[in-house]
């Protein structure tokens, strides 16, 4: 369904206008229930998800070379100056979605067998869009994280992801209680801490969770305190040369790609 006002200068109201660029704060998320996505790759992406679009804003070549792929979509044409004030990105786009946030009222089934992903504190929008990103690749569709996490609906988490946030369940939750209840249920904890066991020694063809940590501080006491099992990436170079830490998103995609290949 297509709104035609590629020929008109400002015709989206200012108001319109203030409504999407407040998306990038996550109160106004919050509170309309929506979040932007912007740029060809990521909204190509999302027209190939199951999310729920409220409305695109395109200019007309990018609605014509692209018009085979929307389906009972609202598109809203815009001219250059009128995208330019929609988006938030630092170099010319030439589409923006407002997208309605998924709803899951139930707390994901955790089974044994199956690998999971738990985050601790992971803060960077960045790293977090990729971790989503690593987790798509290698076939994870849950990932838990801590109420002080990035939101997953922060305009560079969704850049990040690049389509991946609208194929995986981000659940924020109470991770200790999380991680303890699945442990007393016989899943698997793992945490990774540079005193861990050797990843690559460890039999974790079974999957579990993985837990990350914080960028600067990994894993807190608390969700330690949950952990069954702690491995570690050991380092291949002279201690007194070597990095004090990976980062998080690089761990993640070590860790990640062990458990898929232990798996198979």
């Amino acid at each position: 369904m297509l709104n035609d006002s590629a020929n008109l200068l400002n015709m989206l109201s200012k108001n319109r206008i203030k409504q999407i660029n407040s998306l990038q704060i996550k109160k106004y998320r919050q509170e309309s229930g929506t979040f932007v996505a912007e740029g060809t790759k990521v909204v190509l992406e999302l027209l190939r998800s199951d999310m729920r679009i409220k409305e695109i804003f395109a200019v007309p070549e990018w609605i014509l070379s692209n018009a085979e792929k929307f389906s009972n979509t609202i598109i809203t044409a815009v001219n250059a100056v009128e995208i330019r004030k929609l988006s938030a990105m630092t170099t010319a786009c030439s589409v923006v979605a407002e997208v309605y946030m998924p709803k899951h009222p139930n707390k994901p089934d955790l089974k044994k067998g199956v690998t999971y992903l738990a985050l601790d504190g992971v803060r960077d929008p960045g790293n977090l869009g990729t971790i989503l990103r690593i987790a798509n690749w290698y076939g994870i569709n849950t990932v838990l994280a801590s109420s002080d996490c990035a939101d997953m609906f922060n305009p560079k988490v969704i850049q990040a992801a690049m389509g991946s946030a609208f194929r995986i369940r981000v659940d924020y939750c109470n991770l200790p209680e999380t991680l303890l209840e699945a442990r007393n249920n016989g899943i698997d904890v793992f945490g990774t801490f540079m005193d861990g066991e050797n990843i690559y020694n460890a039999d974790i063809s079974h999957g579990g969770i993985i837990v990350m940590g914080n960028e600067g501080h990994g894993i807190s006491d608390e969700v330690a305190a949950a952990i069954s099992r702690r491995i570690a990436i050991p380092c291949g170079c002279d201690s007194a040369t070597a990095p004090e830490s990976l980062n998080v998103s690089s761990a993640t995609a070590i860790v990640c790609n062990e458990f898929y290949r232990a798996k198979k």
